[in-house]
């Protein structure tokens, strides 16, 4: 990449209607769960140069669909922020807010350094969100009605988030109000943006506002606690971690109130929908095609034979020792993850490819364009574990949590969780 003062030479494209750009096209092949007939649109009529001109989101975006550009793009950190559609920061509440500083990101990635450590997964984690699965399992097992596996993969993994975020000592019925209204602002993030009483918009915003009330009530709760405990020791909770900033708030540092509750509900947002999704996907497949489900219980038939005592439980240990769970998991974050969308957006004016971008636009990519790409996944539609027995994607062909220093924090969590219920799952069936 090279900086650029010459007229903008902009990649071809179709910049849409007025006002709502592609975003009718978009959201209906989203909808139909076709993205690839919205980025083949592009492919098909511009050519195969690897970046095409549109406008999404409410903004000049450029799509990419090759991986060496979008590698190139989201491993430059100095000319590019995160870019997310300002419609989605207004209802995390990062608008509101007036967005995070340099030095308050940095800060807020050091405190959240334990949810990317294998060693602090292992001594932190693992034990509750195995407890916590198992139990969800079990309640599971003793219904006699059909289950939802959608929405009962998705309730272990927002336990297992609400106990990172604020800990397990808060009221059960605020931890089923925050479900609920996550839920709906989710659902509300595939719609248009237009808040108009009744539309899908309009509901998310109700949501965001309902999860600030009881992310503001718990918050006062916390210091209340915390005033009467002067000698509390170290937390591994977000939300004491945040909280202590402000006890020692130099120059500024330190996170308000506001900031805390938009950091808890955009981790809430980023950390609900993709694991119990993936969780979903994995027993879907592992039960379609019983010959995958064989070979993962023989794997775990194996580890269990080589434990010193008969009364010991899963650990983390032989989590890491399972490589066909890992393939099971893999393929299953391939597929589920595939409508994903990544964002950047140019902080200057740029050269890319021969093109002149100017600052201020977006840049997308999908993930359904490198997972589903039959040039790196041999049938790319068919559930098959065994491909990652000797395949070695290349880099940014695999994105279930994004690529370069602004990857999803939570992915070795999220991946422990789907390890974790695949595990309890196969011994179960």
């Amino acid at each position: 990449m090279k900086f650029s003062s010459k007229k903008c030479e902009l990649p071809p494209g179709d910049m849409g209607w007025p006002l709502v750009g592609n975003m009718l096209f978009f959201f209906q092949s989203f909808k139909d769960g076709n993205l690839g007939s919205f980025v083949s649109y592009f492919v098909t009529r511009f050519g195969e140069g690897g970046m095409h001109k549109a406008f999404m989101f409410g903004k000049p975006s450029i799509i990419i669909t090759k991986v060496e550009t979008s590698r190139k793009i989201f491993m430059d950190d100095d000319n590019f922020n995160r870019g997310m559609p300002k419609y989605i920061l207004k209802i995390l509440g990062q608008v509101q807010v007036g967005g995070f500083t340099k030095e308050e990101s940095k800060r807020l990635h050091r405190l959240t350094t334990p949810i990317k450590s294998d060693l602090s997964l292992s001594s932190n984690y693992f034990d509750f969100a195995n407890e916590i699965v198992k139990k969800s399992f079990e309640k599971l097992v003793a219904m006699e009605e059909p289950i939802d596996i959608l929405l009962a993969m998705k309730r272990p993994t927002f336990e297992v988030l609400m106990r990172i975020l604020i800990g397990d000592g808060v009221d059960h019925d605020l931890v089923d109000v925050l479900f609920e209204e996550t839920i709906y602002l989710i659902r509300g993030c595939h719609g248009l943006p237009f808040n108009i009483p009744g539309s899908s918009h309009n509901r998310r915003l109700k949501a965001r506002g309902a999860m600030a009330k009881i992310y503001q009530h718990i918050l006062d709760e916390r210091k209340v606690m915390i005033g009467k405990n002067k000698t509390r020791g170290k937390s591994n909770i977000l939300l004491d971690m945040m909280l202590d900033t402000q006890d020692d708030d130099e120059q500024g540092k330190g996170f308000n109130d506001e900031k805390i509750i938009a950091v808890l509900v955009s981790y809430t947002f980023a950390g609900f929908e993709s694991v119990g999704l993936v969780a979903a996907t994995a027993i879907m497949y592992l039960q379609k095609y019983p010959h995958f489900l064989n070979k993962a219980k023989e794997e775990q038939e194996d580890i269990v034979k080589r434990r010193t005592s008969s009364n010991e439980g899963l650990n983390f240990h032989e989590i890491k020792q399972k490589k066909y769970l890992s393939s099971v998991i893999n393929e299953s974050l391939r597929i589920a993850i595939a409508k994903t969308i990544f964002f950047r957006e140019a902080s200057t004016t740029i050269n890319i490819n021969g093109y002149t971008i100017p600052k201020g636009w977006k840049f997308l990519t999908f993930s359904w364009n490198y997972h589903l790409d039959p040039h790196t996944y041999v049938r790319p539609k068919e559930f098959n574990p065994s491909r990652w027995d000797d395949l070695e994607p290349k880099p940014a062909s695999f994105l279930p949590f994004g690529v370069g220093p602004k990857m999803c924090p939570g992915a070795n969590l999220a991946r422990l969780e789907v390890s974790v219920i695949s595990s309890l799952l196969s011994s179960l069936l």
